[in-house]
């Protein structure tokens, strides 16, 4: 039977409020937008208009970009502690479920594909930055 690491509740926990947060900062977000939008298409201008959302939309590129640059960094330190220690889920983690334990070939062959996962995010990243850079500057 193989061994199995146990799940870490209070990381659980951690994780839960972390999301349920963002759920409600994102839905504020998404109500402000929406009102900042409507009375911005009455009181300005078409020009102005464009020139105004297309910061907005330069402002989520920014994000999606450090999101996405940020799980590549993650996934990347993952990975390489996998090999290191041959063991996933590498020995410092704390993992949110029950997590069977797996060591050797069968560990390194998991860091691999989480590095490989790491770097496949990070690039695309890079291309949602450079993508948006030429979409916004089109728009205004």
């Amino acid at each position: 039977m193989p061994q199995i690491q146990p799940a870490d509740p209070t990381q659980r926990r951690r994780v839960a409020v972390i999301l349920a947060i963002a759920a409600i900062v994102l839905i504020a977000l998404f109500v402000a937008f929406d009102h900042w939008l409507e009375s911005a298409a009455q009181r300005m201008d078409t020009t102005a208009l464009v020139q105004s959302v297309a910061h907005l939309i330069g402002a989520c590129v920014i994000a999606m970009t450090l999101c996405l640059l940020a799980l590549g960094r993650h996934l990347l330190l993952r990975g390489r502690r996998i090999i290191r220690d041959r063991r996933y889920p590498a020995n410092d983690a704390r993992p949110l479920r029950d997590t069977p334990v797996r060591e050797s070939e069968e560990a390194v062959r998991i860091g691999n594909a989480s590095r490989t996962a790491g770097l496949v995010a990070c690039l695309l990243g890079v291309a949602v930055a450079v993508v948006g850079w030429f979409w916004v500057g089109s728009l205004g």
